[in-house]
């Protein structure tokens, strides 16, 4: 297991929060994801052996609320 340490633009409500978590959550190798709003920080925690940090970064869930790696 691998973690995943982002600054996340743009989130503005629990909602922004909960649509990240449930994007990411839907793609294969993600164990678990935690956003703090306030801070726009996201920790994610997946299986290298099955997603890469890239697959990551460039899935639907970031296109909406850009993230770069901290």
């Amino acid at each position: 297991m691998k973690e995943l340490k982002l600054k996340i633009s743009g989130m503005s409500c629990n909602m922004c929060v909960k649509s990240i978590k449930n994007l990411l959550s839907e793609l294969d190798g993600i164990i678990d994801v935690g956003i703090d709003l306030e801070g726009g920080i996201g920790i994610i925690k997946y299986d290298e052996n099955i997603i890469t940090e890239n697959d990551i970064l460039n899935s639907e869930a970031f296109e909406l609320y850009p993230a770069e790696k901290i």
